[in-house]
């Protein structure tokens, strides 16, 4: 039988989690999703001078190439653990500890924003769209990337069938967006917002590694295999291990892990 979470639930899981994640997400998670930073900033309409805020910054990853493209940019995240990665990575930005749904700025405050892998793992994602939507100007963009159908990530399946293999699965608390890729959805939710000109498409975005090893102690962490069985532990690694034997190259591991890309215009 599914379980209702709460968005407390959601948050306070989502909290521990990434603040867990945080030291090496650079080298883990980061990897992937630095691959729609591109993207999701050409669908923001970003370029020098746009004052833009990046929600959900984490490493602060959106946030360091939009400055390198002369963006006033500014990061938002609900972990201090992770903002002080970002600092780090990126020291000449201003970052602040908020959540999405409850952004510290005034109206009309941007230009544009930005969510990258961040509306499905919101409690009520429908509440941060209404606080973009609030603290852009007129005529702003907003740009945010979920990722795409469950069975196209072929990156987090490796771990999490291995993880069902070995030990069973689990229902984590989850936002109502998780697994959502439906295009009528994912529209209806910006247009309720206030958004208009919605524009929807899939990134192939891929997991480049030189081993599994990144992808291992990403999710090791994040999952925190550290508290499983050894026996268990070891089964599960040598599972990943040997199905990322199909994505092997020349220089590494490419595997393939697409998001979805939403725009809109306030």
């Amino acid at each position: 039988m599914d379980t209702t979470f709460t968005p407390a639930d959601v948050a306070a899981f989502e909290h521990a989690t990434w603040s867990r994640s945080a030291p090496g997400y650079e080298e883990g998670f980061a990897v992937l999703t630095r691959e729609a930073v591109g993207p999701l900033l050409r669908a923001a309409n970003v370029q020098a001078g746009t004052r833009l805020l990046d929600v959900g910054t984490g490493s602060g990853v959106v946030a360091a190439t939009a400055r390198e493209m002369g963006a006033d940019v500014v990061g938002i995240d609900f972990s201090e653990p992770m903002l002080v990665e970002a600092r780090r990575e990126v020291p000449d930005v201003e970052f602040r500890t908020a959540p999405a749904d409850n952004i510290p700025y005034g109206e009309a405050s941007f230009e544009a924003v930005a969510a990258n892998g961040v509306l499905h793992h919101l409690g009520e994602p429908d509440r941060a769209l209404e606080e973009a939507h609030r603290v852009l100007t007129d005529g702003g963009r907003i740009a945010c990337t979920v990722w795409a159908a469950p069975e196209t990530l072929e990156a987090f399946g490796l771990f999490f069938a291995a993880v069902e293999e070995h030990a069973g699965s689990a229902e984590l608390p989850h936002g109502p967006l998780f697994g959502v890729t439906d295009a009528e959805t994912l529209s209806s939710l910006f247009t309720e917002a206030g958004f208009s000109d919605v524009e929807i498409e899939t990134i192939e975005t891929t997991w480049k590694m030189p081993t599994i090893d990144p992808l291992l102690r990403a999710f090791g962490t994040w999952a925190q295999l550290d508290s499983f069985p050894a026996n268990t532990r070891t089964a599960i690694e040598d599972s990943v291990r040997s199905g990322a034997k199909a994505y092997e190259t020349d220089g590494g591991l490419v595997v393939p892990n697409p998001m979805v890309l939403i725009a809109a215009t306030r």
